[in-house]
């Protein structure tokens, strides 16, 4: 069966340490309680997507640990297309610690393991992107996520591509800055974290942001700024502000996720405008922010009232 959308980028499984609160330097703090949970921003987004009603197919790399098999075990009980995931013998999956206190702060210790950067480009599945909707990726692992952009742009498929940390952490992971600019002439929907933005382009002004960005790249800007809401740029550089809703915050952990999953769903699967599509995706992220872990997104019978 065709995909509507077809991912290549991070997945993991989250250790979450519920905390009174997050300690200074040297600091003290009392863990109230733990627990596992799927997350990785790649799949955190295509099981967004997957709950608002999507076909999706998911490509990445897995050891064969007990991490691995849980998250093939997440991806299938969402109904996700898991074929073409690759499971490295031997290998460690990638895992997060996520220590969050009473607030919803939060901060991320990131274990990369050895199998997520395993997967090689001939591994991924070309006649799958190729047919899809929409390509989504957060262009990690490098070589894999970045052909597999280039094959959808050819094939004239919808591209999105969610840059969710750095700069310096990506050119930890390979990506030199000129790189990830070059990449950008693929991108019809570039929505990229606040500190990679800034990095890539030396202002924290989003208009001057757009008019720096805007040689590489011809189409949509989403930048989501948080308790600030978001904020996009269509192609003709038109700004469209939307502010965050007003919600009693348990957890921030996995909103990106969720607003990005649920924009392509509404912008690029439902064909709604540029604002509704925000408009939901706010809605859908405000819903995450009610509960704890990255994977409390949503269902479509519990936001569909908002696409009417």
């Amino acid at each position: 069966m065709k995909k509507q959308v077809w991912g290549i980028g991070t997945l993991a499984m989250d250790v979450l340490m519920k905390v009174d609160t997050l300690p200074k330097e040297d600091g003290f703090c009392m863990v109230e309680s733990t627990e596992h949970q799927p997350g990785g921003s790649g799949t955190n987004v295509m099981v967004q997507m997957a709950r608002l009603g999507a076909a999706c197919g998911y490509t990445g790399a897995v050891g064969d640990d007990k991490l691995g098999q849980c998250v093939l075990e997440s991806l299938r009980q969402e109904k996700i297309d898991i074929e073409h995931m690759k499971i490295k013998p031997g290998k460690v999956t990638l895992h997060t610690e996520i220590v969050v206190d009473r607030t919803g702060a939060k901060f991320i210790m990131l274990n990369m393991g050895d199998a997520f950067g395993a997967l090689k480009q001939e591994e991924i599945p070309q006649e799958e992107i190729e047919n899809c909707e929409v390509y989504y990726t957060d262009l990690l692992p490098k070589e894999p996520a970045l052909a597999g952009l280039i094959a959808a742009k050819k094939a004239g498929v919808t591209t999105a591509f969610n840059m969710q940390v750095g700069l310096e952490t990506m050119e930890g992971l390979g990506f030199s800055k000129q790189e990830i600019l070059d990449a950008l002439a693929y991108v019809d929907i570039f929505a990229p974290c606040a500190e990679g933005l800034y990095a890539l382009t030396g202002t924290q002004d989003l208009e001057a942001c757009v008019q720096i960005l805007r040689p590489y790249c011809k189409g949509i800007f989403l930048f989501t700024q948080g308790s600030k809401g978001s904020v996009a740029f269509d192609k003709s550089d038109r700004k469209i502000t939307i502010p965050s809703k007003k919600i009693q915050v348990v957890d921030t952990t996995g909103a990106g996720d969720s607003y990005m999953g649920s924009f392509l769903f509404s912008y690029c699967l439902k064909k709604k405008g540029l604002k509704a599509s925000m408009e939901f995706a706010t809605t859908c992220a405000a819903y995450t922010c009610t509960g704890m872990g990255a994977r409390f997104s949503p269902t479509w019978q519990e936001v569909e009232h908002e696409l009417d």
